[in-house]
């Protein structure tokens, strides 16, 4: 689908629309991911203060303790572009590029079923429990079967333990649109959007973190990082956990790891040639 603009008076142009990441993945299919761009990859996104000292950028898609510092990513008068921000917050969030992608955070979508797997056989319905402690009801308000339990069995557990389940998270979602004149969801669109949204549901993340056999939510100073490896859905870890994940290796490290990837293909190659595949 295309649009026309005109141009020199010499008639119109064909000017291509951007189609949505849920389009986008409808067309292509899994075989052609919708993918984070380079520049995409590079934030070190905390949850702790405002976008503005929220957001650095670095110099690479992982973090190297040893290496410069992150860049900060509001650059106030020393910004190089007009708007204080790093020339980072311009480039596309995907390739290809996106018009607009709604958003999940698997902490909270996932946090019934991870209830439920903790809680469920706890206890039978049945006029031996203790309301405070254990409720089951037949049919609780907004519960859909065909859609909320699979083999779900009546009644439905809503609190175990003294801790109610948390319910309709998996709803919880934002829609992320092109802003600028650009016509694609750029990294700052998709930051200054999303950073807001997380930060409203710091107390819920900080439960869903937290122990779910007790109903105790992490303590309310715990310092969260923001992981995404594609645009759809992101998830929040807590910060040593993010440094530990996207810190980088060592050469060496990286070495040994492509000497056994390379082992391994060529073992594969000579069990097919051998006549075994």
């Amino acid at each position: 689908m295309t649009t026309s603009d005109p141009k020199d008076g010499e008639g119109e142009v064909p000017v291509p629309v951007v189609p949505s990441y849920e389009a986008l993945r409808e067309s292509t299919g899994i075989h052609n991911p919708v993918r984070l761009t380079h520049d995409a990859k590079r934030l070190c996104w905390s949850l702790d203060s405002p976008l503005t000292t929220a957001v650095s950028i670095m110099k690479d898609v992982r973090y190297d303790p040893e290496g410069s510092a992150p860049e900060p990513y509001f650059r106030g008068a020393r910004a190089e572009t007009a708007s204080g921000w790093h020339p980072v917050s311009q480039s596309p969030l995907t390739e290809p590029a996106i018009s607009s992608v709604t958003v999940t955070v698997s902490d909270l979508a996932d946090w019934e079923d991870r209830w439920l797997e903790i809680h469920q056989g706890h206890a039978e319905p049945g006029d031996h429990n203790d309301d405070s402690w254990v409720r089951f009801e037949e049919l609780p308000p907004g519960f859909n079967p065909d859609e909320d339990e699979e083999d779900a069995e009546w009644p439905v557990l809503l609190m175990c333990c003294g801790k109610e389940r948390p319910r309709d998270f998996t709803a919880v979602t934002l829609t992320v649109n092109a802003k600028q004149d650009m016509g694609f969801v750029t990294v700052h669109d998709y930051v200054s959007t999303v950073h807001p949204w997380l930060v409203s549901l710091r107390e819920d993340l900080l439960r869903a973190m937290g122990d779910l056999l007790d109903g105790i939510p992490l303590p309310a100073d715990t310092k969260l990082m923001v992981f995404y490896a594609g645009p759809k859905s992101l998830t929040v870890l807590e910060e040593k956990d993010w440094f530990r994940m996207m810190k980088r290796r060592p050469a060496w490290q990286d070495e040994l790891l492509r000497a056994a990837a390379t082992r391994t293909t060529s073992q594969h190659v000579a069990f097919i040639e051998a006549g075994n595949g």
